[in-house]
């Protein structure tokens, strides 16, 4: 039987050095406050859940406007998708572990995100070159949990059996379920009604493996 293995992308295959805010504060060329950081935060935000296109760009350009800054929006865009991306961090034992199974299933990234920015961060670990495809909310139209993304992902690597690796429980593990997905939880937070659960990425293998070798992921 084919089995197509999706991963999350931020909070499961990568972690961060930096935290957003201090990111932020670095690529601005003054002093920033935190009313500034708030503001390009909840920018961001709102921008990539409208699906919005240049969602980095157009808070950068509310954060300009706001602030009355002479500042380049689309210059600072790029500087800070670089610097975001190479914030991330991917643990030795997570790559072997998705070369592992790429070397016997379909294997994706299924991401909420900007498609500038995720497509960066999986070119940066070489992760683009061990998946067979990359699923992004805004370059597909649907973003998690929206069942649209998940039924796209599955049209992407046809299957017999579809599994989803995530750490947010109401955004990937119960959308992935309702759409055919079995399913592995990553997190410290306990979840009762998540059987299958690693508590860090680290300790991924130890669960994710044998569940695909005896198909009994829930």
């Amino acid at each position: 039987m084919a089995t197509t293995v999706y991963f999350d992308l931020d909070g499961t295959l990568l972690n961060y050095s930096t935290s957003f805010a201090e990111l932020f504060a670095q690529t601005l060329p003054i002093e920033v406050t935190t009313e500034m950081s708030e503001t390009y935060s909840e920018q961001v935000l709102r921008n990539i859940r409208n699906l919005a296109g240049r969602p980095y760009q157009r808070a950068f350009e509310a954060v300009r406007d706001e602030y009355d800054l002479d500042v380049d929006p689309e210059a600072l865009a790029a500087e800070y998708v670089e610097m975001e991306a190479t914030a991330t961090r991917i643990s030795h034992a997570v790559v072997s572990l998705v070369e592992s199974i790429a070397t016997r299933h379909h294997t994706g990234v299924l991401t909420n995100g900007d498609g500038r920015m995720q497509r960066r961060k999986i070119e940066i670990h070489g992760l683009d070159e061990l998946v067979d495809e990359i699923i992004i909310s805004n370059e597909v139209g649907a973003r998690k949990p929206d069942r649209d993304i998940f039924e796209e992902a599955k049209k992407r690597l046809p299957a017999d059996t579809f599994v989803y690796v995530g750490d947010t429980f109401e955004e990937d593990i119960v959308p992935a379920r309702e759409a055919g997905f079995k399913t592995v939880y990553v997190g410290e937070e306990d979840q009762p009604n998540a059987p299958v659960a690693a508590n860090t990425t680290e300790e991924l293998a130890g669960v994710l493996l044998p569940l695909l070798s005896t198909g009994s992921a829930e």
